[in-house]
């Protein structure tokens, strides 16, 4: 699996200790750490209500992060 490290770019993501808190302590995602190569492609799966769609909404600057860089380059 191709990933930052290895394949010699820059990651187009970089994620490290990421979390989002909604109101009533409910912590929808919790120490996400993520490197996402440009060009790579991946799949986000999981259980419902497990937090896809908050890290996809993180990703995609739709929504702030409760703490933890989210560094997304250019």
């Amino acid at each position: 699996m191709l990933n930052a490290e290895t394949s010699g770019n820059a990651p187009a993501v970089l994620i490290e200790g990421l979390y989002k808190t909604y109101p009533g302590s409910i912590a929808a995602v919790r120490g996400i750490d993520l490197s996402i190569a440009d060009g790579e492609m991946l799949a986000i799966m999981g259980k419902s209500g497990s937090g896809k769609s908050t890290l996809m909404n993180l990703i995609g600057t739709l929504d702030p992060p409760g703490k933890g860089p989210l560094v997304l380059p250019g």
